[in-house]
């Protein structure tokens, strides 16, 4: 009969070195794949997290545009009030030819508000109550409030060559709207001649309203109804022409984007319209992600070379448009 020892059969069982070594690479390897996957899926959800804020900002923003628009406010009683103003503050020369972009385009008119005033309970006692509050109180008495929109320039992006030899440069804008409470509106804008002037006193501060940054490119365009002649021979109707005006736009162009409505009339850069009316808008909007502001950083600094331009917006901006129907005068 054979003996064998204990501690030989102990020995027997253990690991080998190779086997240690062998099992931490195999542990090294695992942790470095699982280190890489974690950190890529850590980037994407950065990158679907920055693409989702910029799309919910210039979704909010076009959300915002359009339903003030569409309670639009304009009496047909009242010849010599102004309702609506739009002018271009004024154009940046010294750029390349054709990129010449305002430094500010500004949008006022007067509007029933939706956020005018805070949401109330749905208990009809507390709703009750809190009408009789605002009734009280002087800021919340009326519905018609004014808003004005400003769209600011903010900064360049992509100085590029392009192939004429010229730079390519891309401005950046930013988006503010401001209010003015139907009591205010009522008291110190409505039967002015030039709400602009009136609204400047409400404007206190540059960054108060802010509603969208990275703005590459935004479009408002007002399509405006007006009769071309006082009626016919026999006591004809009068005709009516369309005419799309560009009331705010990061697009430049010849001219002054000045555009007034008055009651029944409206001067659309210097040419009088009869009997003119808003029918409707069309709203457009272009920005830049947050990832497309970290790359033009990249590209300023020097540490990366620049992307091809069709590459660089087809893949870092969002764009976003819609329609509106206004409401006819009152």
């Amino acid at each position: 009969m054979t003996y064998q020892f204990p501690c030989i059969r102990r020995l027997r069982s253990a690991f080998t070195l190779v086997e240690l070594v062998t099992a931490m690479a195999i542990t090294a390897i695992l942790v470095i794949v699982i280190m890489q996957l974690t950190n890529q899926g850590i980037a994407l959800w950065k990158s679907v997290e920055q693409d989702t804020s910029t799309s919910v900002a210039a979704r909010m923003a076009l959300q915002t545009i359009a339903d003030d628009l569409e309670s639009i406010q304009v009496r047909s009683n009242a010849p010599d009030y102004q309702w609506l103003f739009a002018e271009e503050d004024g154009v940046m020369r010294g750029l390349p030819k054709g990129l010449e972009i305002p430094k500010s385009v500004r949008l006022i008119f007067f509007a029933c508000l939706p956020d005018r005033n805070p949401p109330v309970s749905a208990s009809d006692s507390k709703r009750n109550a809190y009408r009789s509050l605002l009734a009280s109180q002087p800021e919340t008495q009326g519905d018609v409030g004014a808003v004005s929109y400003r769209l600011k320039f903010r900064d360049h992006i992509l100085n590029l060559p392009s192939r004429k030899g010229d730079t390519e440069t891309f401005p950046l804008f930013s988006l503010y709207r401001h209010t003015v409470s139907p009591r205010d509106a009522y008291d110190r804008l409505l039967g002015k001649d030039n709400i602009e002037a009136g609204f400047a006193q409400f404007e206190t501060h540059e960054g108060d309203g802010f509603l969208c940054e990275n703005i590459v490119e935004l479009n408002l365009i007002l399509n405006v109804q007006y009769s071309n002649s006082e009626g016919g021979e026999g006591g004809s109707e009068a005709t009516y022409n369309m005419k799309s005006v560009p009331v705010l736009s990061s697009i430049a162009k010849k001219g002054a984007n000045r555009f007034r409505l008055y009651s029944n009339w409206a001067d659309a850069e210097g040419a009088k319209l009869e009997n003119a009316r808003i029918v409707s808008a069309e709203i457009s909007i272009t920005v830049l992600t947050e990832e497309g502001v970290a790359l033009v950083e990249q590209v300023r600094l020097g540490q990366r070379r620049p992307p091809k331009l069709e590459e660089f917006f087809s893949r870092y901006t969002h764009s976003f448009s819609r329609s509106v129907s206004l409401p006819p005068p009152l």
